[in-house]
């Protein structure tokens, strides 16, 4: 008996245990201020190096980075989804990419703060591996990485790393009116010793990504897509350059949607010089020739056109060096109006929305079918069941029934009597006929021409007296 009371004591115990564990684990996470909200993202610093890299091994990787600029992040299931500075990306993924990269694992700890996730490719003739880590605290946010790329063809091997980083320093959380004063701080920390000199308009364009003159609200439910708008409109690339537009999603309010659009290269003489890809990073080949490509950026079947324009090394230069080109694009965006409940918004409301409606409608069909089942039921037992008569539509029929057999009768009464009578007629007929001649006396019979009897000579007389 001591066994089973120690057994459960000790039950009792370990889910004590875990209830306060739990309890102090939810209630450090309450504690701790969300990190939705408005943040300022640094450009992506990137380096490589390459080691033993000869020309069939094909052409070296190139970076991935991407410029920096305001920012929305977003709590969502313990990850932060970060939409801005030319690209949508979460704490769940790898910010490199390439065709046929994927996660392999993914991992996050410090309570919500730090995040690891791991991505590679693999193949015959390549292999990538990319770790990218996020750290956070309640101001600042650190995106670092690393990736190796080897390459192994006719029997020489290939290897490139690389390594990159992003800073994000806050500027407004949701539910605070002003910025902390820690960001400041933060920022002040980052900033060198001592003040850089002023750099030239242009230098300050590729600084940031321009980002559109009102920025997006933040809302706890953003409702279904309204507005699309791409940054910059139009821009300016030479051959081998890489470029990531900048877009954003709003609804009919003006609250940010996280929905990420496609992207498409609309075809033309240059199209197949520029690739472009689901982030809306465009990149233009090597050796392209000079010429207007036209990008489109669609939501929901409304899209956004952007062009780029591609030019020479020499020309560039020359327009930069002029201050008519922006590194970065010009201010101006390409905006595009969507039909109120398209895609997107309202995810939590509408799965709850959509789940209810596809239970009442399955609920309607089972009806409509379990009623029509029924109806059927009924219409085949009043088939196989003979219809009773109406009273007097029975006597109607009894009626014509009996009228109809006394005419038959008479008919075959009419047919019969000729054949009685003819039976009748031709009896004296027959009896009147002669059929020979009989001895009176001893009775045997003769012949009509006979007149006496052999036997006894007795005059014969007819049958028929």
């Amino acid at each position: 008996m001591r066994r089973p009371r120690s057994f459960a004591r000790r039950s009792l115990a370990a889910l004590v245990l875990t209830g306060t564990v739990a309890y102090a684990a939810n209630a450090s996470a309450q504690g701790k201020p969300t990190l939705s909200g408005s943040w300022s993202a640094s450009s992506v610093s990137e380096s490589w190096s390459f080691d033993g890299w000869v020309d069939a091994c094909g052409p070296k990787p190139k970076g991935q980075g991407g410029g920096g600029g305001s920012v929305q992040i977003r709590e969502q299931g313990g990850e932060l989804s970060i939409v801005g500075a030319g690209r949508a990306w979460s704490t769940a993924e790898c910010w490199e990419q390439a065709p046929g990269l994927g996660r392999v694992s993914h991992s996050q700890s410090g309570g919500g703060r730090f995040w690891r996730t791991r991505c590679s490719l693999s193949n015959e003739k390549e292999r990538i591996t990319v770790t990218t880590t996020v750290s956070a605290t309640d101001t600042s946010i650190t995106m670092q990485e690393t990736s190796e790329h080897k390459v192994t063809v006719e029997g020489a091997t290939c290897t490139a790393t690389a390594s990159r980083s992003r800073s994000f320093g806050l500027a407004k959380r949701d539910g605070e009116d002003a910025a902390p004063s820690a960001s400041a701080s933060a920022s002040a920390s980052a900033a060198p010793s001592s003040p850089p000199a002023s750099p030239p308009p242009s230098a300050a364009a590729s600084a940031a990504a321009p980002a559109p003159k009102e920025p997006p609200k933040e809302c706890k439910v953003a409702g279904d897509p309204a507005r699309l708008e791409v940054y910059p409109a139009k821009k300016t690339l030479r051959p081998g350059d890489r470029f990531s537009f900048r877009t954003v999603v709003t609804d009919s309010k003006g609250c940010l949607a996280f929905v990420r659009p496609t992207w498409a290269v609309t075809p033309g003489p240059f199209a197949a010089k520029v690739t472009v890809d689901g982030s809306g990073t465009v990149t233009v080949a090597e050796g392209a020739e000079e010429g207007r490509v036209e990008l489109v950026a669609t939501v929901s079947g409304k899209g956004v056109p952007v062009a780029v324009e591609i030019t020479s090394p020499t020309k560039y230069d020359a327009l930069l060096s002029a201050g008519t080109l922006d590194p970065q694009g010009s201010e101006e965006g390409a905006v595009a109006v969507i039909a109120t409940g398209a895609v997107g918004g309202a995810k939590g409301v509408a799965d709850d929305v959509g789940r209810e409606r596809k239970q009442t409608f399955v609920a309607i069909v089972i009806g409509l079918a379990f009623a029509l089942g029924f109806a059927g039921l009924v219409l085949m037992r009043r088939g196989r069941r003979p219809a009773e008569p109406d009273p007097e539509t029975e006597a109607v029929l009894n009626e014509e029934a009996q009228a109809e057999a006394e005419a038959k009768a008479e008919t075959e009464a009419e047919a019969e009597a000729p054949k009685a009578q003819a039976p009748a007629r031709s009896a004296p007929t027959r009896a009147a006929a002669p059929s020979g001649k009989v001895c009176p006396t001893c009775g045997e019979r003769y012949g009509a021409e006979a007149q006496f009897c052999g036997a006894d000579g007795t005059t014969l007389v007819p049958l028929n007296r």
